[in-house]
């Protein structure tokens, strides 16, 4: 089968009420095939909803930095609480998903995904984390990062902000959060990433032949319900970045 128009979700985080709304915006619209780039069940929110709604759906998932973190502590405790959440809600058919999950994925030759970067699922592909601010890289430092890869069209995660960056010789899109908005990280240095609105974020790609167009979605949906169960599984920060999009 030859895709057309791909829908693209990322860094949903358990947030079913969120990825619900984008699939009813996305089952609206002739989308051939939806890929999720991986984040998906990690959050104080609904792992097991989630889940279902992605299987239900028929979408194609790749692995994040998240979800790769719950395989490698299903053995022992953690000391996270909100993984230790997380594991206490995972079903055999979800450790069995979760352990199946690709790294990246090429889309017909002509798409290539991943979470971060085709190296590391914890480095942002777009992004360069400062003491008081996040910017764009270098153009040349994207490409550097790309190298190897064919694909000129290059969809990643990871940071939670919706991008379209040209470098001359890659087309670079993020489609941002559906299911966090906002949140703060230590490293490589302390630094927030803020969407500053609650709504949840997809990208619609469209190919034909050698054109392509990207168009950035945003969805509202009842956050306030995902909010309360943050809050519930002892996450006021993430309530907060839920129901803002602020740190």
């Amino acid at each position: 089968m030859v895709y057309e128009k791909i829908a693209f979700v990322s860094d949903i985080h358990g947030n079913s009420a969120a990825l619900k709304e984008v699939l009813n915006d996305i089952n609206n619209k002739d989308i051939d095939v939806v890929v999720n780039l991986g984040d998906s069940i990690y959050g104080p929110l609904d792992p097991v909803g989630t889940f279902e709604l992605l299987e239900e759906n028929n979408v194609v998932s790749i692995s994040g930095n998240q979800d790769r973190m719950i395989l490698e502590n299903l053995e022992q405790p953690s000391g996270i609480e909100t993984l230790e959440y997380v594991k206490s809600c995972l079903n055999p058919k979800m450790i069995e998903w979760l352990d199946n999950l690709p790294f990246d994925l090429v889309i017909q030759d002509t798409v290539y995904c991943c979470h971060g970067t085709p190296s590391n699922d914890s480095e942002y592909l777009l992004e360069n984390p400062e003491k008081d601010h996040v910017a764009i890289k270098d153009q040349n430092n994207i490409d550097d990062l790309l190298k190897g890869i064919k694909q000129r069209i290059v969809v990643c995660g990871h940071s939670h902000i919706t991008n379209v960056v040209e470098t001359g010789n890659k087309l670079v899109i993020n489609p941002g959060s559906i299911g966090l908005p906002a949140y703060d990280d230590d490293l490589p240095v302390y630094h927030k990433m803020q969407n500053y609105n609650p709504r949840a974020c997809y990208s619609l790609i469209n190919i034909l032949g050698n054109t392509t167009s990207v168009e950035r979605v945003s969805i509202n949906y009842n956050f306030e319900k995902s909010a309360k169960l943050a809050e519930k599984n002892n996450r006021s920060d993430w309530a907060k970045w839920i129901r803002t999009g602020i740190v």
